[in-house]
């Protein structure tokens, strides 16, 4: 009785799915339907991501800056790379360094280029927001 169950209802969501244009799912569905047990699989995945903070809104030139953040989905160890906005593009910036066991990253820079200077985050193909710091004579 159960088994006819089964197929009654993939039967109906069969239907339901060649209707709405799901050849695909509905296909699917009548292969399962012969069987008398269902298995359900779950996958997640996490989505990467990146922050920074900024020790300093305001610096004098040559004055180390710390960068400080945490990581989602970006595996211990992986390169973290600073990079500066110039001329309207992300130029790497001679800093990096590595994703620590907490997930977390720390890492400072010099500039000498007076004015605002953009900075990010890079590691594992993916960027941080923008933190801005002014650089004063």
């Amino acid at each position: 009785m159960r088994t006819q169950f089964i197929r009654r209802s993939a039967a109906v969501v069969a239907g339901l799915a060649l209707a709405g244009g799901g050849l695909g799912i509905a296909g699917a569905l009548q292969a399962n339907a012969a069987t008398t047990h269902t298995t359900m699989v779950s996958a997640s995945v996490a989505a990467k991501s990146i922050t920074i903070k900024s020790d300093k809104a305001t610096a004098k030139a040559w004055t180390k800056v710390s960068f400080t953040g945490k990581t989602t989905g970006i595996a211990k160890n992986t390169t973290v790379q600073v990079q500066r906005l110039q001329n309207g593009k992300w130029v790497n910036f001679p800093a990096t360094t590595k994703v620590t066991s907490k997930a977390t990253y720390s890492v400072w820079v010099q500039s000498g280029r007076v004015g605002v200077n953009k900075f990010r985050v890079v590691s594992a193909g993916t960027a941080s927001a923008a933190a801005s710091v002014t650089i004063t004579k």
